[in-house]
């Protein structure tokens, strides 16, 4: 019986393939190569696509339901059914799109190439036409043309963004994020305490009330950004280090074993491994900036809410009053639009606070060795393993057409 002699192709196309896909769940869709990117790009970006299916409905609906005046606002807040039908809209609007992309995902692997092409069609037709459409019908969004116009766009946007990698890199920084889940609640608890104690007679300063109060918002966010443009300064600059200390470490020959999936691809000996192009090396500087841009933003979030919740409890009307008049105390904040029956003034407050903390946490990233042993060797021990994966796909299908 003769042998096959399509067979070691198809083997080679399939170990490319997982191989590919290895680099792609690592967030290096750069090392790709670049005739490769496109391929299966519906399919890629079908998981995105049901995000916005679901998402996009789910917060129309509570942008709506949010978008009255504040006398309104106080009187549907009243209604405890009411209430219980927001809550229920808002978790839904943020768990059930995530699930659903999820989900989509996981079915994507187990059918075949012509069912995954069908699934991601149907996706794709549901996005675009079909729910502004419905949306239209419902009075959810209107003109029709509009909302055509702007599933379009997002269609668009997600399919160029699968294409160039941002879907890969963003999903493996989401994924490190959640599971160091502990370990931010862990840094929160040691790093709060101290930060609260630095701001804390800020926070309840006269002159700082008055200053946020005076504020317009658009120059309010023009400091949020100065301060974060600081602290992503100092995180590329700590990460560099980071990088060129971790190519360094592999140059001496100690690249890790491949994951247990890939072990059988193994080679004895490939390309320098170390020797990353300018386009690799911006993919590892991404992951490694947005895994702890990610983490620094939780933790300025968990200040915002903190500085929110204090002001509340800690400061009476009374006070408010005496510090800022009656009329500045009567105008209440809203947050991208949405009322938030809170004083304008601890609002602003509230995030120009958040958006320091968050500059606080990286300058002690940059020098806090427990943080170091938290966050930094973990992420640096990924990467060192994502160069082994890189290695044997280079020695493997570098060259081939």
């Amino acid at each position: 019986m003769s042998e096959d002699p399509v067979a070691p192709r198809r083997a080679a196309d399939s170990d490319r393939a997982r191989l590919e896909a290895a680099l792609r769940y690592r967030g290096l869709p750069l090392v790709v190569r670049h005739d490769r990117r496109g391929s299966a790009i519906l399919r890629r970006a079908a998981p995105a696509l049901t995000f916005l299916l679901i998402n996009d409905p789910l917060s129309t609906l509570l942008a709506r339901s949010l978008a009255v005046e504040p006398a309104e606002l106080t009187r549907r807040l009243n209604n405890t059914a009411w209430v219980f039908g927001l809550l229920a809209i808002t978790v839904a609007a943020l768990i059930v799109p995530v699930l659903a992309g999820w989900g989509v995902s996981r079915w994507m692997r187990s059918l075949s190439r012509p069912g995954r092409l069908v699934l991601a069609g149907t996706v794709l037709v549901l996005v675009v036409p079909v729910l502004p459409l419905v949306e239209w019908v419902l009075r959810l969004r209107s003109p029709l043309w509009l909302s055509l116009a702007i599933n379009g766009g997002l269609t668009l946007f997600v399919l160029v963004g699968v294409y160039v990698g941002a879907g890969s890199i963003l999903a493996w920084a989401l994924r490190r994020a959640f599971s160091q889940l502990a370990k931010v609640g862990a840094m929160a608890t040691q790093a709060l305490p101290l930060l609260v104690l630095v701001v804390l007679f800020a926070f309840f300063s006269t002159e700082m009330w008055q200053i946020a109060d005076a504020l317009p918002r658009r120059q309010l966010w023009l400091v949020v950004a100065s301060l974060s443009g600081l602290s992503v300064l100092f995180m590329i600059a700590t990460l560099r280090d980071e990088l060129r200390g971790a190519v360094t470490k592999a140059s001496s020959g100690s690249l890790p074993a491949l994951p247990a999936k890939l072990a059988d691809l193994a080679v004895e000996s490939g390309p320098d491994a170390v020797r990353l192009s300018r386009r690799e090396r911006v993919n590892l500087m991404l992951v490694l900036f947005l895994a702890q841009a990610l983490q620094i933003a939780l933790l300025a979030v968990l200040v915002f809410c903190l500085f929110i919740g204090l002001g509340e409890l800690a400061v009476e009307d009374e006070v408010i009053v005496s510090w800022l008049g009656k009329e500045a105390f009567e105008q209440t904040g809203t947050l991208f639009g949405v009322h938030l029956l809170l004083p304008n003034a601890l609002v602003q407050l509230a995030i120009f606070l958040a958006a320091f903390s968050g500059l606080y946490f990286t300058a002690s990233a940059a020098t806090d060795p427990l943080y170091r042993k938290a966050f930094f060797e973990p992420l640096i021990a990924e990467v060192r393993v994502s160069l082994a994966v890189r290695q044997v796909y280079l020695a493997r299908h570098a060259d081939e057409p």
